[in-house]
């Protein structure tokens, strides 16, 4: 190619032929120094960048090593090298050095850290939607089991491929659908041994009103009440335990809520003593669930206290802006010992005086306020009374 651009060269054949090749090409006039070495002397033609300094030109090898080792003849002279990492041929004709490089300037380091860097983030956010498509199912279980806590026993999880995943999502199905057979199954047993047992209470009743006086019908109709009662609380304690159990919640003033629940004891109206100190505060509670909680608690500060003791009903806002109902008596106090079992079933703490009652009535409350995402607190000292604290998120 350097031959064919004759002597002296041919600039226009030399940049039409460069250009088309993508290099860039410098020729100097050939001159030598006293070491009998050609350098470059004046400049015949050049489109070399200005960044590339000849004296930069490093020889690693020469066209005599080629052919000695290729058994060839190059009828001109070239060495071969670089400047700056780039490849460079400088051909000598023996008038004229004709320096070639090729066209390419490597990219800076900050360019490669970039390229690096983008390419680690396409591959993090590739690896994310992968995993994140892969385990869709899990997150699909977890959300099920939220809602599950949140008492939905009828929707499914959605079942995704046919890897293990999708056998454990039909599997936890089939398990749901299994416990929300068996709770229906167990609520509607109830009911039906409630409505057995209910209809002899009845006929009990009508006897009961048509037999004449006598000393002990006082005490058999409390023994008939009793009975009667311990059914309703069995079958509202079970209503509550049911994780689908629903509230309906309506907004109340705390003034109203207070009016509702003294109605409930038209006959033991002067036992009560009520500081009220926010009763413009409103809050969202189910009215005949939330009352009935209340009520227990005033029941127990009744039964437990001495017949003219009144119970005190104090109505306050925590720190955390909780509404806090609290039911104090003046009773014999319990025990550290049996608080810590009052909210069980049918557990009673031990009295000097026998009182009726079947123990549910601390469990259907504590399953109330809880329902209401509030909690029960108890304190109570021996001799000196106790404390039956409702807290409620206020609106």
């Amino acid at each position: 190619m350097v031959m064919g651009w004759q002597n002296p060269p041919d600039t226009n054949l030399v940049k039409e032929e460069i250009e088309n090749l993508h290099m860039w090409c410098g020729i100097f006039e050939r001159e030598k120094n006293e070491t009998d070495v050609a350098y470059p002397g004046e400049v015949y033609w050049s489109n070399l960048p200005e960044n590339i300094s000849l004296n930069d030109f490093y020889s690693w090898t020469i066209s005599s090593d080629f052919e000695i080792m290729y058994d060839i003849e190059i009828p001109l002279e070239i060495f071969f090298g670089n400047i700056n990492d780039m490849p460079v041929t400088v051909v000598d004709n023996g008038s004229y050095l004709f320096y070639l490089v090729i066209d390419y300037i490597p990219p800076s380091e900050l360019n490669n850290l970039i390229i690096v860097f983008i390419l680690a983030i396409l591959f993090i956010i590739g690896l994310y939607l992968f995993i994140r498509r892969y385990l869709k199912p899990v997150q699909l279980m977890k959300n099920r089991i939220e809602a599950l806590e949140a008492g939905d026993l009828k929707s499914k999880i959605d079942i995704i491929g046919e890897d293990e995943l999708a056998d454990l999502s039909y599997s936890m199905n089939k398990l749901i659908e299994d416990i929300n057979t068996l709770l229906e199954n167990k609520h509607q047993l109830l009911l039906e041994v409630s409505h057995e047992l209910r209809s002899p209470l009845a006929r009990m009743q009508l006897l009961i009103a048509m037999m004449p006086d006598h000393k002990n019908l006082t005490k058999l109709k409390e023994e008939v009440e009793f009975l009667e009662g311990m059914i309703a609380n069995l079958l509202l304690s079970d209503r509550l335990s049911l994780p689908y159990s629903k509230l309906d919640l309506q907004k109340f003033s705390t003034q109203e809520i207070l009016g509702k629940v003294m109605d409930m004891f038209p006959s033991n109206r002067d036992r009560v003593k009520i500081e009220n100190k926010i009763p413009d505060e409103h809050v969202l509670i189910d009215e005949t669930k939330f009352s009935l909680a209340l009520r227990n608690l005033l029941d127990n500060a009744f039964k437990y206290s001495k017949l003219k003791d009144k119970a005190d009903i104090e109505l306050t806002v925590v720190q955390n802006g909780d509404i806090e109902f609290q039911v104090k008596d003046s009773g014999i106090g319990i025990s550290k010992e049996d608080i810590k079992k009052l909210t069980q079933p049918f557990f009673q703490a031990k009295q000097p005086v026998s009182t009726k009652g079947f123990g549910l009535g601390l469990t259907i409350c504590k399953k109330i306020i809880e329902a209401h995402k509030g909690r029960l607190s108890i304190e109570s000292e021996p001799e000196k009374g106790s404390i039956f604290i409702l807290y409620l998120p206020k609106i």
